[in-house]
């Protein structure tokens, strides 16, 4: 699959950063000098590795780097599968999570979280698909989703009102990286799969002509993108600032650019 070369990192960057935070704007975890990120590299485009690449890329990854930056600290990427990201995190083995994560209040009671980015889920089918009335249209349908990740319990939980209605329950198919779900589908495997407004958006770019949206699952509130990281009120108000401050002088809205993503996607965060 091609993708168009992005800018240079540090080109990008150096055109729109501000100027870095003094040291007491920084969060404590930043301490040593250096922003360690757990992340997935398996869903683009938020974060991916290119064929042949070494190095993660995407737009989490262009996000630590203006943060790091922000913060006048050096940047390290810690690639792991998706389940291992919060254990990780909580370990310490990383400072942050940023990897394409829901701001959801079941994550919140263990860490901290701060959104940067609005989204959405959505069921993508084979390109042409019709799209479903609602949630029962998903009845007796095979869907792929990636483990670990809030779609599996959604889905769960769909699952089990459409049994409590009579109606034929969907199979579900878990799989560990997004990349084999949406493979799934691709190949004719599954009738559907569980993914971001994101990913679908960075694969008609890519690929046009290959998916369809055919259900955005419903949500009482907007759930973003979060950058999560270990308890702390001084961490978080450090990370708000920051997050904040990107999105202020039009770094945020660079980075979707970059992307193919539309600078929407930053409105009402707060």
């Amino acid at each position: 699959m091609g993708h168009p070369v992005p800018l240079a990192a540090s080109a990008l960057l150096a055109a729109l950063l501000p100027l870095a935070a003094t040291a007491g704007d920084r969060p404590g975890f930043v301490a040593d000098g250096t922003l360690s990120v757990c992340l997935d590299p398996t869903f683009p485009p938020m974060e991916f590795m290119a064929e042949g690449g070494t190095d993660p890329m995407g737009v989490d990854v262009d996000v630590a780097r203006a943060l790091a930056g922000h913060w006048a600290v050096e940047v390290a990427f810690q690639p792991m599968e998706f389940t291992g990201i919060l254990p990780s995190l909580a370990a310490g083995r990383c400072d942050v999570a940023i990897s394409g994560m829901l701001l959801t209040e079941e994550r919140l009671q263990s860490f901290d979280g701060v959104g940067y980015l609005n989204t959405f889920i959505v069921v993508a089918g084979p390109s042409g698909a019709p799209p479903l009335e609602s949630g029962d249209d998903l009845a007796g349908r095979t869907i792929a989703v990636q483990s670990g990740t809030t779609y599996l319990a959604r889905m769960e939980a769909l699952n089990a009102d459409l049994a409590a209605r009579g109606l034929a329950p969907m199979t579900i198919q878990q799989y560990p990286k997004q990349t084999d779900a949406i493979l799934q589908l691709a190949l004719g495997r599954v009738e559907g799969v569980v993914t971001q407004d994101t990913e679908i958006a960075w694969r008609e770019r890519e690929n046009p002509g290959q998916f369809s949206v055919i259900w955005t699952v419903p949500q009482e509130t907007v759930e973003p993108y979060a950058i999560y990281f270990r308890k702390s009120e001084e961490d978080r108000a450090a990370v708000t600032a920051a997050v904040d401050a990107l999105v202020a002088d039009g770094t945020m809205a660079a980075i979707l650019a970059e992307w193919g993503l539309p600078a929407t996607m930053l409105e009402n965060l707060r």
